[in-house]
């Protein structure tokens, strides 16, 4: 485990010491939220305003698209040069893998809290008092399903500007169909049903059901879900890792 510790120490020490990665994890759901809540102000009930709604649209948005942030965190170019080096050392496959996982779980976790934070303290958003911490633990399950699902496609691609470019654009889409930008209810039944085949919407439905009825079954059920299905991914990633693909 010692070997272990060190990789995951410089995967970390590689994120927290990049000022863009701070700037874009913790201000893309931040300012989302706020400039979309700012500009639908009004346009919400008073029980639901639009700060509450887009808090948590986007902090689900920032977590799954903390995805990309796996990817260039296990392929970009210094990165590769760094495990070409772990593949020619003495070490299980796991190590190489496992540490960027965990390092990109932990970095997102870290600044997607601050996020929420501020959310809180500058909008005064509505988190369900004690239901917050059930709230963190959802979104934290998002977390490591991106990061996890992200690790597998990039030992699938073996590229890392392909992988990012299908995970933003999925994130985008499924957030989209999942109403975080905009609610889609009031567009049809059509329209209802193909944003029910959205899983964001599944999670955002966990989230609000949470706050607003104290329903933790649906959130419990999701949570677990999202954690199995990083579990799956973590478990493809060992049978299509191959270290003579960083050779």
């Amino acid at each position: 485990m010692y070997e272990f510790n060190c990789i995951l120490k410089t995967d970390l020490k590689n994120l927290y010491t990049n000022p863009m990665w701070w700037a874009g994890t913790i201000g893309l759901p931040l300012l989302l939220a706020l400039v979309m809540g700012f500009i639908t102000k009004g346009t919400y009930g008073g029980v639901v305003t639009s700060f509450d709604y887009y808090a948590i649209t986007m902090m689900i948005f920032g977590a799954l698209n903390n995805a990309t942030l796996a990817a260039n965190s296990f392929m970009e170019t210094r990165i590769v040069k760094a495990n070409m080096r772990l593949c020619n050392a003495p070490v299980p496959d796991s190590y190489i893998y496992m540490p960027k996982i965990a390092a990109s779980f932990l970095f997102g976790a870290v600044c997607h809290t601050i996020a929420g934070a501020m959310l809180f303290f500058i909008a005064r958003v509505s988190f369900g008092g004690k239901a917050v911490i059930y709230l963190w633990l959802l979104l934290l399950c998002v977390e490591f399903f991106a990061v996890c699902f992200s690790i597998m496609l990039c030992c699938i691609l073996k590229h890392e500007e392909t992988v990012n470019m299908i995970l933003s654009t999925a994130v985008a889409i499924l957030c989209l169909l999942g109403g975080s930008f905009f609610p889609l209810k009031g567009l049809g039944r059509t329209v209802s049903l193909i944003s029910n085949l959205s899983p964001v919407t599944w999670i955002s439905n966990a989230a609000f059901r949470a706050i607003y009825d104290g329903n933790m079954l649906t959130l419990g059920v999701t949570g677990v879900s999202l954690c199995l299905l990083g579990g799956l991914c973590i478990v493809f990633t060992a049978r299509l890792f191959n270290r003579e693909d960083y050779l």
